[in-house]
């Protein structure tokens, strides 16, 4: 089923490709992007053909990557932290869409350890996970579906995620991908997380919040987009290693493109480079603090 909303035509894909392209060549701090009518419809089909608002989305993609360099960068399948999350089935995307025609990824934060990996490299490997998204027709056109499972997160799991890299993983996750979110599945979370959760929800739009489910099984997930879809061990046919290993298969033929997309250059003003301020510094000491509380207890 196709859940876009705009009636794509050549002509109007030509048309507004070709202004998209001379707003770019004209801005006066782009420096180096690329104008292949690939890579503008992405941010042209996630605004549904809107120019301003492509334009807009395209700004934000490109001083993203460059005011938060080290959440793009090594990207490569092969590197050793990347490994690691595909082989502890974190998070992939499932190959089958849901009943609306949209592309699902899902996440089992039970299998990310929080004394082996860094909320850097999960950014990067989320980040990773949207770009290969970013990519796919389908998903441009019908949206995006997230599911994660937070029945088994873990204590220094939870720690990792300070108000700093909350904000950070949002502020990819909601202004910089040519991604459509139609819905956000959040299913069993745990009571220890709800201040952390909460500091999550505080940095969504209006918008996304509306798009947020909260949810204590998968009764309504199933409803919504099919259960038949999911790992086997939440409901589905397929087990979560092969979902994974599929998923993988998948990021390698679109390694390439994926790496070029590093191409990229925008000219940032020193207010987009201090991200961060204070106050998420004092918050983040005090996160941190509260969970090496609950270990000790």
């Amino acid at each position: 089923m196709n859940n876009n909303q705009v009636e794509e035509n050549e002509t109007l894909r030509s048309q507004a490709v070709e202004q998209f392209r001379e707003w770019i060549q004209k801005h006066p701090k782009i420096k180096k992007c690329r104008t292949d009518e690939k890579f503008l419809l992405r941010f042209l089909r996630t605004k549904k053909f809107s120019i301003p608002d492509a334009c807009q989305l395209l700004e934000n993609y490109l001083s993203s990557r460059k005011t938060l360099p080290h959440l793009f960068e090594n990207f490569n399948v092969e590197n050793a932290e990347m490994k690691y999350f595909l082989e502890n089935q974190c998070m992939y995307v499932l190959p089958e869409v849901d009943k609306k025609g949209r592309t699902v990824m899902f996440a089992d934060l039970g299998n990310f350890d929080g004394n082996i990996c860094t909320a850097k490299d999960c950014l990067r490997y989320a980040n990773l996970g949207f770009e290969y998204l970013s990519l796919d027709e389908r998903s441009q056109l019908n949206g995006v579906v997230t599911v994660t499972d937070c029945a088994r997160i873990s204590v220094p799991f939870a720690a990792l995620w300070t108000p700093t890299y909350l904000k950070d993983f949002v502020h990819c996750w909601q202004k910089t991908y040519p991604l459509r979110f139609q819905l956000m599945y959040y299913v069993n979370l745990p009571p220890f997380v709800n201040t952390i959760f909460m500091i999550f929800k505080s940095f969504l739009s209006e918008k996304m919040k509306s798009r947020l489910k909260v949810v204590k099984n998968y009764d309504e997930i199933s409803q919504e987009i099919g259960i038949d879809i999911l790992p086997k061990e939440f409901g589905g046919k397929v087990p979560a290693r092969d979902h994974a290993k599929d998923y993988e298969k998948r990021l390698i033929v679109a390694q390439e493109e994926i790496l070029a997309i590093n191409d990229l250059d925008i000219e940032v003003s020193k207010s987009s480079v201090n991200f961060g301020n204070c106050y998420d510094a004092d918050l983040d000491t005090a996160i941190v603090g509260s969970f090496r509380k609950i270990q000790v207890d």
